[in-house]
């Protein structure tokens, strides 16, 4: 080993090194673990003469930097889905996004296919407003490519100092030409609350999306605003909100429940019991209450929405929620500029009741129609543990927050799912309303509007069509590839893929209802701003409609929550059950 390679093999000796007695060390001191500090010696030889070996006899080269990163997240990765080691870049975007503010351009994207695309609407009143849209392709930034570019990396380039500039070249729509914008970066500020307001006459609807540390401000305000217009009641909308603070959630939770109401509390590996009280007087501690839930909503969402239920403060209207019942403690000090991002507490609703349920990594990123899927027989209502709330109400424990009326979402579908995970429904959306700067918000989407849209989605270029279950599918056909079956079977399973793509007529003639209403939306938000989304979703959105009708029947919200009264129950809408 020539001295080079031995200054470096020593300098990740000595980073491993750091890192792994640093975490020992923070683990000890923040659980109290009993662990000795012989162990940890013990641990870390082994570790250090297995790295030694792979480094100097394996048959290639290795990159000593990549083997260190690649052992330290196989430890955390054998631990919980949770729990991750936080490298420089994601630690900085980990701290931006709790902060809730950063200097960047004001847009969401995501990677659906080779380059990063604009999700949404650019932010208002920041950088992008006025020069990027939903569907833009960023291909390129400050002059390099964003081809394959993992997505933390592209957040990276695009955030910066505020005033400096940064330079992107875009595709968009059918235009052949790149388009060409240096764009200089501004303060951004993630809102928790993108729309608050009286929904209809006399009920507030406050729309709550994220919980970090500015959410208990922003929720003060959206109150005064309903307190002061004189709501005779107000719906939460925690629909697909994973979660954020567990600081904010004691404190979004303190708005609606009386001061030194328990709200949750937490317990670590020694069994240390932690309680997070109320401590101000309410904001809202008498009008009506309802809470809006579904499978996205996790973690902080559960926290609030399971204090509320288990004091009966309000009524919970939706889905049994996603099922994220820990806490995780996020560690600055390690070497280099990393995080550390630890499971080390489970929290428990004020009826003592854990709602934690144990998942795989691979659930956390599956598509909405797999994960209707997950449920198995535990999940059943008479397979979980009950518990009571103040008024003994049973309640469920073991797997997410029941809401106490179950209104479930109807699937997308397939076509649907992809429309929006492509952003191209929200592209034509922005498309349509340039040509037509005349629409009013009591536009109607005509048959005409929706056949346009069916002719662009047809162009491979704009919409790639995928079947359901494709990764099986090729995987199928790959292992009949290598076991050299019969040409015959090669020949069938193409005519079968054929078939099921050549259903993109199909699929979208069944989805005809659901498209329409989301272009509405998508229309309706281009046009006249983010919040035009929910006003222009009310007619459809069947959990709402529940919550408005409960708020505005007295008799049918106190029943919900009288004494003894049942939890759980399933709506039937037009005494039908899906």
């Amino acid at each position: 080993m020539d001295n080079r390679k031995k200054r470096t093999f020593l300098l990740m000796n000595l980073f491993l090194a750091a890192f792994i007695i640093s975490l020992a060390i923070l683990v000890i001191e923040s659980t109290g673990a009993n662990i000795s500090y012989k162990d940890i010696g013990d641990g870390y030889d082994l570790f250090n003469s297995v790295y030694t070996h792979v480094l100097n006899h394996y048959v290639k080269d290795v990159k000593s930097m990549d083997l260190s990163k690649d052992a330290i997240n196989g430890i955390i990765e054998s631990l919980d889905p949770y729990s991750s080691f936080l490298e420089k870049m994601d630690f900085s975007q980990l701290q931006d996004d709790t902060k809730g503010e950063f200097g960047g351009l004001g847009i969401a994207i995501s990677t659906p296919k080779d380059y990063p695309r604009v999700m949404e609407y650019p932010i208002k009143n920041t950088p992008a407003e006025h020069k990027l849209r939903a569907g833009d392709e960023i291909v390129e930034i400050d002059g390099i490519s964003t081809y394959k570019m993992p997505l933390n990396k592209v957040v990276g380039m695009l955030r910066g100092k505020v005033d400096t500039q940064v330079t992107i070249k875009v595709k968009r729509g059918i235009i052949d030409d790149l388009l060409v914008f240096e764009i200089t970066r501004g303060k951004i500020s993630l809102h928790n609350i993108p729309y608050s307001g009286e929904i209809e006459e006399g009920i507030g609807y406050i729309k709550l999306i994220k919980f970090n540390q500015d959410a208990s401000e922003e929720m003060n305000e959206a109150l005064k605003g309903l307190i002061e217009k004189n709501v005779q009641g107000v719906i939460l909308d925690m629909r697909m909100n994973p979660g954020g603070l567990l600081f904010s959630a004691q404190q979004i939770a303190n708005k609606f429940l009386s001061k030194g109401a328990l709200i949750t509390y937490t317990r670590d590996r020694t069994d240390k019991k932690r309680e997070y009280k109320a401590e101000d007087t309410a904001k809202l501690p008498l009008k009506p209450l309802v809470v809006l839930v579904n499978r996205g909503s996790a973690s902080a969402s559960e926290i609030v929405a399971g204090a509320i239920q288990d004091h009966d403060r309000g009524v919970l209207i939706g889905e049994t929620t996603f099922g994220k019942g820990s806490v995780q403690t996020v560690f600055e000090n390690l070497p280099g500029g990393n995080g550390l991002k630890l499971t080390t507490a489970l929290y428990y609703t004020p009826s003592q009741r854990s709602i934690n349920k144990e998942r795989t990594i691979e659930e956390l990123y599956m598509e909405p129609e797999e994960f209707e899927t997950t449920e198995t027989p535990e999940d059943s209502l008479d397979k979980r543990e009950k518990f009571y709330t103040d008024r003994a109400r049973i309640v469920y424990g073991g797997g997410g927050i029941t809401p106490d009326i179950i209104i479930k979402e109807k699937p997308i579908g397939n076509i649907v799912s992809q429309l929006l995970y492509q952003s191209v429904l929200s592209e034509l959306a922005v498309a349509y309303t340039d040509k037509h700067p005349e629409l009013t918000t009591d536009f109607e989407v005509t048959d005409e509007m929706v056949m346009e849209f069916k002719d662009h989605m047809m162009d491979e270029k704009k919409f790639k069509y995928s079947i359901p279950g494709k990764t099986y599918f090729d995987s199928f056909r790959k292992r009949v590839e290598r076991e050299k079956y019969d040409g015959d079977i090669l020949i069938e399973i193409d005519k079968l893929e054929k078939a099921l793509i050549d259903k993109r007529d199909d699929d979208f003639n069944a989805s005809r209802e659901t498209i329409k209403r989301l272009l509405k939306r998508e229309i309706s938000a281009a046009k006249f701003g983010s919040a035009e989304r929910t006003i222009a979703s009310k007619a459809w959105d069947i959990q709402l409609q529940k919550a408005i009708e409960i708020l505005k029947n007295p008799e049918m919200y106190n029943a919900i929550l009288a004494p003894g009264a049942e939890t759980g129950v399933e709506y039937v809408e037009m005494g039908v059950k899906d």
